[in-house]
């Protein structure tokens, strides 16, 4: 197979996630190179462009001009991914849209839809899906017998907005449910396939004041097949718990650290030495190979290639779910939510 150039990528905002994703693109050049950077602040833009000798620019017109950039890795604020991804592809440009897709099913299915039209990739950064425990996971799935019950807790702790416009977020428009549930998610659709949930119930509660939207939640879902899954998320556990339990005919999986797979008690996979610092501590898990993978994986794409990536209505049925998600969650929990906070 004759070797592939890389892909030039226009990187769509340079905040606070923007920095994984320009220190994975510094580690695997074979894959992808670094165009333009993009951001309303021009010193932001500069200061993403300069160790790659790219375009610093401050419009995404500017950016989808460019003969050179064949696609975007959007990791703007959510609110823009919709629009920034839109005009993306309605400029021939493929696209890797930082999670969440987009704010709302109606606008993923179109995004993908508009995808499939121009025959352009259109892929979700679900990160997480993106390492040897996973990939492992899914290989062996097949000998253990039926899937019958999932279950996913994801914990970590934040004191208050790492973005500011985390604290705007409305409960109608979601916080944890639509920064941090998206990963969770995603696993549980990876390993149920091609099913949707028949039923969807969601709790959902509020306990820090630095923000107006929910940071702590749990959901369950119902699968064809009597198959069950449930997911626990919060913002506020201080020792950061991560676990993925999955319930087979044969035995039970495990994904613990999002990096250790095991199979009734016995480790199939270890992550190299140095990835697990101290998992219970935030910071405490090295996190550039994910990052590094999923561009590998977006690389081979738009080349053409196989790969795990999720990607158009694939990726737009887990927004979708969101969407159901969070009507239950403020249906059932509006209260836990919205109180005021007193002292």
């Amino acid at each position: 197979m004759p070797e592939m150039p890389p892909v030039g990528i226009a990187l769509i905002g340079s905040g606070r996630i923007s920095g994984a994703h320009l220190a994975a693109a510094m580690a695997v050049p074979d894959a992808v190179r670094i165009v333009a950077t993009v951001d309303p602040d021009p010193a932001a833009a500069q200061q993403a462009a300069a160790s790659f000798g790219a375009l610093a620019l401050t419009s995404l017109d500017e950016a989808l001009a460019l003969p050179d950039v064949e696609a975007v890795l959007i990791s703007s604020p959510n609110t823009l991914h919709g629009e920034q991804a839109l005009a993306a592809l309605a400029a021939g440009r493929h696209a890797l849209v930082e999670k969440p897709l987009a704010e709302t099913g109606a606008q993923a299915r179109m995004l993908a839809s508009e995808a499939a039209r121009h025959g352009l990739v259109l892929a979700a950064g679900h990160t997480y899906r993106h390492n040897a425990a996973v990939d492992t996971l899914i290989d062996r799935m097949p000998d253990w017998g039926p899937l019958r019950a999932v279950s996913v807790s994801s914990c970590v702790f934040w004191d208050g907005p790492q973005a500011p416009w985390w604290a705007t977020r409305s409960p109608e428009e979601g916080l944890i449910l639509s920064l941090f549930a998206p990963h969770s998610l995603d696993f549980v659709q990876l390993v149920m396939g091609a099913d949707d949930p028949l039923r969807v119930h969601a709790e959902a509660a509020r306990w820090q004041p630095g923000w107006a939207g929910e940071d702590e939640a749990m959901i369950t879902l119902a699968y064809p097949g009597r198959r069950m899954a449930s997911v626990h998320i919060s913002y506020n556990q201080r020792s950061v718990f991560d676990r993925k339990s999955l319930h087979f005919a044969q035995g039970v999986a495990e994904i613990v650290d999002g990096e250790v797979l095991k199979w009734n008690g016995d480790v199939l996979v270890c992550p190299p030495e140095g990835v697990l610092v101290n998992p219970r501590q935030m910071g405490g898990r090295r996190m550039g190979h994910f990052f590094e993978q999923q561009l590998r994986e977006f690389a081979a794409a738009v080349r053409g290639l196989p790969h795990c990536c999720p990607t158009g209505h694939d990726a737009a049925r887990l927004i979708e779910l969101i969407d159901r998600i969070k009507a239950s969650a403020r249906t059932n929990s509006a209260d836990a939510i919205d109180p005021p906070f007193e002292g």
